[in-house]
């Protein structure tokens, strides 16, 4: 493709490019696509880096070895790109479409990792979490505000267990619990989700998981649960919150300095503490890669009883407690820890012990303003993505006639 002498390439050259594919085939009626990639400002990156992001983009998207055109803009208040490409390949074919968006959405939260960009959850997702309040039992509609409220942690969130799960809805005043019993002698486990008010105490009816769909059952949860554990090992979400909470842990003092020291780095920390005073669980909620944590799961460093001697202790040994940063914990440690802090968790809990939030008010409006690397597909295009057959219901079928 000839440039002119200032060395760019003329639009009419960029639009003549894609002709050929186009007259390829007559039957696709969108035949141009035009994504729109929008960096945070947050996110100081070069043009060199940005056009990283581009290639690396396309290429995940399956437009490799499509024509097409990449250019910087910066009409609203931050850098972005804007990418347009062709949807007929070389052969006449139409370039897979199905899932297009999800797909788009999910090639940005890897790169997102894979270059330490601030994660967002796609426009709709973002603006679903950051608009979310903590349920108000007085109110009034109770079951959609539970329901809404669930459903928008369980997607944007990373929880590797009911545990981690309940942590998180205690925020916005929501809890969720198993129930187990026996039916004809064939065991069931339950879910079920509540309200609770500005202390912790649960109010109203609870509501079995059915009520809401089968996506907030058991069998789902675990699933959820599973993927979200395999997704944090793969990406290694885990290591920032490793390393903020090392961070936090130089120098630390109270339980409420420490909070405080990791609330500035977007992590929310909550404390279990039965009535003695002991404290018998720590989970790290962090907001910028969405994963919830329990302390033993970041290495025996970061268990309760580290934190119990931490804290309550004066003559602890913190030369030997407090990890220096940077320092890795082995699997096995951490997998031991890990189970001995879910048994005194889970012998605790029945107790009837309530969790302690790091601070008396949870700034849920922070949750969704770290807006990094959002992703839009232009209005024109996305009806695209909708399969014809469920955008006026279904077709029926037409009935063969038998031949005779």
């Amino acid at each position: 493709m000839a440039a002119d002498t200032s060395g760019n390439v003329p639009i009419e050259h960029c639009v003549q490019a894609f002709e050929p594919y186009i007259a390829l085939n007559s039957h696709v009626r969108k035949p141009v696509i035009h994504i729109s990639l929008n960096p945070s400002p947050k996110d100081i990156l070069s043009e060199e880096q940005m056009t990283v992001l581009a290639q690396e983009f396309i290429e995940n998207f399956g437009y490799g070895n499509q024509p097409y055109i990449v250019w910087l803009h910066e009409d609203i208040d931050r850098k972005h790109m804007h990418i347009v490409s062709v949807r007929i390949d070389e052969t006449g074919e139409k370039i897979d479409h199905n899932r297009e968006a999800i797909r788009a959405q999910n090639i940005c939260r890897e790169m997102e990792v894979k270059y330490g960009l601030h994660p967002t959850f796609g426009e709709h997702g973002e603006r679903e979490l950051s608009s979310l309040q903590k349920v108000d039992y007085p109110k009034g509609d109770v079951k959609a505000q539970v329901k809404h409220t669930a459903r928008t942690l369980l997607e944007c969130y990373n929880c590797h267990s009911l545990a981690e799960y309940g942590t998180l809805l205690n925020l916005y005043n929501v809890t969720v619990y198993e129930v187990r019993g026996s039916v004809d002698g064939k065991e069931y486990h339950g879910i079920m989700y509540g309200a609770l008010d500005d202390n912790g105490q649960q109010v109203g009816t609870p509501f079995k998981s059915s009520k809401f769909g089968k996506a907030f059952g058991y069998e789902a949860l675990q699933k959820k649960f599973a993927a979200s554990t395999e997704k944090v090992k793969r990406n290694s979400l885990a290591e920032r919150t490793r390393q903020e909470v090392i961070k936090a842990m130089q120098d630390i003092g109270t339980k409420e300095d420490f909070a405080r020291r990791l609330k500035e780095a977007d992590i929310e920390t909550v404390y279990r503490i039965n009535p003695e005073g002991r404290l018998y669980g720590i989970t790290f909620i962090d907001h910028t890669s969405r994963t919830v944590l329990n302390g033993s799961r970041l290495g025996k460093a970061f268990s309760a009883n580290v934190f119990n001697e931490l804290f309550n202790n004066p003559d602890a040994d913190r030369t030997r407690l407090i990890p220096p940063p940077e320092q890795d914990t082995p699997r096995q440690e951490q997998d031991t820890e890990e189970r001995l802090e879910r048994k005194e968790y889970r012998q605790q809990e029945n107790q009837g012990y309530q969790s302690e939030p790091s601070g008396s008010l949870i700034d849920t409006s922070a949750l969704g303003a770290i807006d990094i690397f959002s992703l839009l597909m232009e209005d024109d295009h996305t009806h695209e993505y909708i399969d014809p057959a469920f955008r006026f219901g279904r077709r029926k079928k037409k009935k063969r006639r038998r031949k005779l």
